[in-house]
């Protein structure tokens, strides 16, 4: 299954019991968007990061997620 970007911020900050807006932010990452394909509204627990550089529901990233944040990473910075 596909990284969502709330795995992201975890991996950055560490395990808390919740995630602010300042947690996404500084990392580079929005907390709410909306998905590449179906344009449903997606908030970083369901959200996924997408080959494309764009976010992605469950239903619509198919093959095009990341596996890992360290591939997430190194395709994106």
């Amino acid at each position: 299954m596909a990284i969502t970007i709330l795995d992201y911020v975890a991996a950055k900050v560490g395990i808390r019991e919740s995630y602010t807006a300042v947690d996404h932010l500084s990392n580079g990452v929005h907390f709410l968007g909306g998905c590449e394909c179906c344009h449903a509204s997606i908030a970083s627990y369901n959200a996924h990061p997408a080959q494309s550089g764009s976010w992605r529901c469950a239903d619509c990233v198919g093959d095009s997620g990341y596996l890992t944040v360290a591939e997430f990473e190194a395709d994106t910075y």
